[in-house]
C-alpha cells in the first residue's frame, strides 16, 4: 500500500505526508508493536475498524483543529509506510509535543531522525512554532538520544497518566 496523504515534507530518503484512512492496515501494525505498548500506552486498536476510527479522531481532527497532527512517513522510492512521526497538541502543555513511532524492521536506520527533523522545520516554518515540546519516558534512552540529536533539551520531569515523563524543549534557533 502506498501512501497518498497530502505531502507535508520530504526529506532525502522519505515523503512525509497526512495519513489516510487507507493507512488502517499501516496504523493497526504500529500500535499493536510491544514498543508502542511500552512507550506510548495501549489504544485498544484490535482490527483495521478501530484504527480508522483512530485516524478519524486523532489525526484528521487534528489536522482540522490545529493544522498539524501526526504523519505518516514513507520510503521515497517504494513508496511504503514505514512510520508516523507529527504534532500533537496536549492541553497540559504550551507548545506543540513532537510524537514519532516506527515499524520495527525499520529500525536503526536513523529514518526516525530524519523523519522528525523533517517534520520539526516543515512544521516550524509553515506554523511560525518556535518552541515544540517532546514528552519521553526516562527508560526510552534510544528516543532520548534521537530527541536530544535534534537539539532538543531536558526541561523538567512530568507526571502523564500517573507515571514520570521527561519533558525536553526545543526553541528553534532564529536564523532558521
Amino acid at each position: 500500500m502506498n501512501c497518498k496523504g497530502t505531502l507535508v515534507a520530504q526529506t532525502e530518503r522519505l515523503n512525509i505526508r497526512k495519513v489516510t484512512l487507507a493507512e488502517a492496515y499501516f496504523i493497526l501494525d504500529l500500535v499493536n508493536d510491544p514498543d508502542w505498548i511500552r512507550h506510548i500506552g495501549d489504544r485498544n486498536i484490535h482490527n483495521q475498524a478501530d484504527a480508522r476510527e483512530f485516524i478519524e479522531n486523532g489525526p484528521f481532527v487534528s489536522y482540522r483543529e490545529n493544522g498539524y497532527g501526526l504523519y505518516v512517513f514513507c520510503d521515497n522510492r517504494k513508496n511504503r509506510p514505514m512510520g508516523i512521526c507529527g504534532m500533537l497538541k496536549r492541553p497540559f502543555l504550551e507548545y506543540p509535543d513532537i510524537g514519532y513511532a516506527i515499524l520495527p524492521e525499520f529500525r536503526r536506520k536513523g529514518l526516525t531522525l530524519e523523519a522528525c527533523g523533517g517534520v520539526l522545520s516543515a512544521d516550524c516554518k509553515r506554523l511560525g512554532l518556535k518552541t515544540v515540546h517532546a514528552m519521553i519516558s526516562p527508560e526510552n534512552t534510544q528516543s532520548i538520544n534521537l530527541i536530544e540529536r535534534l537539539g532538543f533539551e531536558f526541561t523538567k520531569v512530568i507526571q502523564h497518566q500517573g507515571v514520570d515523563t521527561k519533558l525536553f524543549t526545543y526553541t528553534k534557533p532564529e536564523a532558521l
